[in-house]
């Protein structure tokens, strides 16, 4: 449902000693990640108006709360291999992995039919976790190199062979396909592999005492199902706003609304006219095609040609205010 997920540690890092400090990390993250998704969800039910896509801030939250996750999941395999591939272990995590990346595409599927989450975080870190042992034993430097190349592969290299939707997981498109959720593998597998590079260079990564306390304990222990609380949390938050939004308790403007609105008044801007003025006229304009009963069709482009003169009149004596 949208851009951000987090996958379960590996089994293995630390098995005999866990880390808990990277728990925790997982824990923050997981809060992060809520806390975006909650804003998604109330921006798309109409409870509120998060420029989640445009605003630079809301853009970093997303980068930060994603490069997290991947930098982590790449500690994590360093961790779970460092006394060798315990293949049987590693094939059931990879195996989770993908049914829950399965899952969360027929689920997007079902519900967003025209933007679903083809490939995902989840469907990312199951990719990375199989690219990933390429480099869990080579020298960090040489990682470090390969993240830099693949996020500056990512960021500007695209070709229409790419834009084959079996070959769109790569990240090499010429277009952002229109998706929930898309993590392709260029550039987002620098994260993984500065993750891996990381844990290289730290052997030591997340090792001490965890502070915080009940607080601490609480984000170590989400951390380490990190999985399972990312396919809960989501449907349990977007259950809890869309029912909230569908009470009546609450006035809600649907984001088709608040998309007319914002569109009008920047063109209305462009004739010069004022700000002001140009917000008044625009709800006029909302409102007498409100009134003729018409809204929805006017918004799914559905009106005949009666239909079509009436909201012309409608739109011309709120021009001439």
């Amino acid at each position: 449902m949208s851009a951000l997920a987090s996958p379960s540690p590996p089994r293995g890092e630390g098995e005999k000693e866990r880390r808990p400090r990277l728990d925790a990390a997982r824990g923050v993250a997981l809060v992060a990640m809520a806390v975006y998704h909650a804003c998604w969800d109330l921006t798309f039910v109409g409870l509120a108006d998060f420029d989640l896509f445009e605003n630079p801030l809301w853009l970093a939250a997303r980068t930060a709360i994603l490069s997290s996750f991947l930098l982590l999941a790449g500690i994590g395999l360093v961790l779970a291999t460092e006394r060798g591939l315990d293949r049987p272990r590693y094939f059931r995590r990879l195996g989770r992995l993908i049914a829950a990346a399965a899952a969360v595409s027929a689920a997007s599927y079902a519900v967003f039919p025209d933007s679903p989450i083809f490939f995902g975080v989840l469907h990312h870190v199951a990719a990375a976790s199989v690219v990933g042992l390429l480099f869990v034993r080579l020298p960090a430097l040489v990682t470090l190199f390969t993240a830099v190349a693949a996020f500056a592969a990512g960021q500007r290299l695209g070709f229409p062979l790419f834009d084959s939707p079996w070959l769109r997981w790569i990240g090499l498109t010429s277009f952002a396909p229109d998706s929930n959720d898309f993590v392709p593998l260029l550039p987002w597998i620098s994260g993984v592999l500065a993750g891996i590079a990381l844990a290289r260079l730290w052997p030591g990564v997340g090792r001490g005492v965890l502070p915080g306390g009940v607080v601490g304990r609480g984000l170590a222990l989400a951390g380490r199902r990190s999985l399972a609380v990312y396919l809960i949390h989501q449907p349990i938050l977007f259950g809890v706003v869309w029912l909230i939004a569908h009470s009546g308790l609450i006035a809600v403007e649907a984001p088709a609304t608040r998309g007319f609105q914002s569109s009008c008044v920047a063109s209305c801007a462009q004739t010069s006219t004022p700000a002001a003025l140009c917000e008044e006229r625009c709800r006029c304009v909302q409102s007498a095609i409100t009134a003729t009963g018409q809204w929805e069709a006017f918004l799914a482009d559905r009106l005949d040609n009666p239909s079509r003169a009436q909201i012309g009149a409608a739109i011309q004596s709120c021009a001439a205010r």
